[in-house]
């Protein structure tokens, strides 16, 4: 795996020369590079599928005696985890993230808005980021994981964005993004067409006995267990055939990964509501029908009293930014997304979004010692997705009430609307 530092000092060149907005192809850029160096952040998005760092490259313009540094984030594959290598090769994800800032994200921005920080490299299993962080940018979330109504607002317009983008870019076109950039969208996360033995099916298996343990422990279900652990794995089953591109709705890019951490936020002098979002990570990038993003962002940050009280406020808006967007275009959002189809899909799909809660919140809600226990050691990683899952969590839901009050929300009320409602 490449990582910053096997750059060849052309490729730094073109990095800095797309950050000033120069042509790369210009032989003289007006500046030289002086050093660059990786420095290892903490403060930066951390995930399960990337490793981390800030590229800072100190350089001379030739109009100035003064030095400059630029810093940008950067984001590669973990080094030394043969584990958690195989299972990036296997899962697929930074070969399908390279494809969508290279060939996706760029003709978006330009279609519509920004949705997601510029790009300045996109090879070798590495991608070259401006540095959100120099903007003001921030995550919203504080270790729950909950999103507040202003920045689910936010959130949603961005998101509006990076779909009415797809439908201008496809509109354009005259093709579906399956047919132009069909790397960028096959589905990774939940592949239908694999067997029993995938990482991904095999991933799947273990998170529902975890939340099938979750369940066993909770007073509420007891007279009803035999029949919510017979059916749980079953009901949860239906995002592999949920996330299907639809033949019965219309489809565009979806980010597919819109947990907290992934949304980043801009805020003004004082800080309260945010002015601005960027989606972060699209190795999970899918073609399909955007109440899928919608529902999802709607309901992994949120509790389901949040929901109650604004979930169906927040789908309008939704569809007003939609139609704002294509509007722009001049597009008219009737003949693209009528709203009565995009509420029929609401309707459709809206077990997914906690379906997407239960199978994000078991992993990313953990207390940090438990996490630590996962990636503080070579097999940490292996141990995790196979061994210790169930231990770790079902540790952290006795011992962490931030833990298992989330998990014990979503859980409710996926048991109580998609196993146990219409039981026979």
């Amino acid at each position: 795996m490449a990582t910053a530092l096997e750059l060849s000092s052309s490729e730094i060149r073109g990095v800095c020369q797309r950050y000033l907005h120069q042509d790369v192809a210009e032989s003289n850029p007006g500046f030289d590079i002086i050093s660059y160096q990786l420095k290892p952040t903490s403060d930066a998005p951390a995930g399960y599928l990337g490793r981390h760092l800030y590229l800072q490259v100190t350089l001379k313009l030739h109009e100035s005696e003064e030095p400059r540094q630029l810093t940008f984030f950067s984001k590669s594959a973990p080094e030394g985890n043969a584990s958690r290598m195989e299972y990036l090769e296997d899962f697929g994800v930074f070969q399908k993230e390279i494809a969508v800032y290279q060939n996706v994200l760029p003709e978006l921005h330009k279609a519509c808005a920004d949705v997601a920080p510029k790009c300045y490299y996109a090879d070798k299993n590495l991608l070259v980021f401006e540095n959100l962080a120099d903007q003001g940018y921030r995550m919203g979330a504080s270790r729950d994981g909950l999103l507040s109504y202003e920045q689910l607002h936010c959130c949603l317009k961005t998101l509006a964005a990076l779909h009415a983008g797809s439908i201008i870019q496809e509109h354009k076109t005259g093709k579906k993004l399956t047919e132009t950039q069909p790397k960028s969208v096959v589905e990774n996360a939940y592949p239908s067409d694999v067997g029993p033995e995938h990482l991904r099916w095999v991933n799947f298996q273990n998170a529902c006995l975890v939340l099938k343990e979750f369940i066993k422990l909770m007073p509420k279900y007891q007279d009803k267990l035999d029949y919510i652990l017979e059916n749980f794995t079953e009901r949860m089953s239906y995002i592999f055939e949920a996330v299907k591109t639809s033949e019965k709705y219309p489809n565009t890019l979806l980010h597919n990964d819109l947990w907290a951490n992934n949304i980043m936020f801009q805020y003004g002098k004082y800080g309260e509501s945010p002015l601005q979002c960027r989606l972060v990570d699209f190795q999970l990038a899918r073609y399909a029908p955007p109440a899928l993003d919608v529902l999802t962002v709607l309901t992994i940050p949120t509790s389901k009293q949040f929901r109650e009280a604004h979930l169906q406020e927040l789908l309008a808006e939704y569809y007003r930014f939609m139609t704002e967007f294509l509007k722009r275009a001049n597009l008219d959002i009737a003949r693209f997304l009528p709203e009565k189809c995009f509420y029929d899909s609401v309707e459709e799909f809206h077990s997914i979004g906690l379906i997407e809660s239960c199978l994000f919140c078991h992993l990313v809600t953990l207390p940090p010692e438990s996490t630590k226990k996962l990636t503080s050691s070579a097999d940490g990683f292996r141990d995790f997705f196979s061994n210790r899952r169930i231990e770790i969590c079902v540790e952290a839901f006795k011992t962490d009430e931030v833990y298992r009050n989330r998990l014990m929300d979503m859980l409710q009320d996926f048991v109580d609307n998609f196993v146990i409602k219409g039981e026979k």
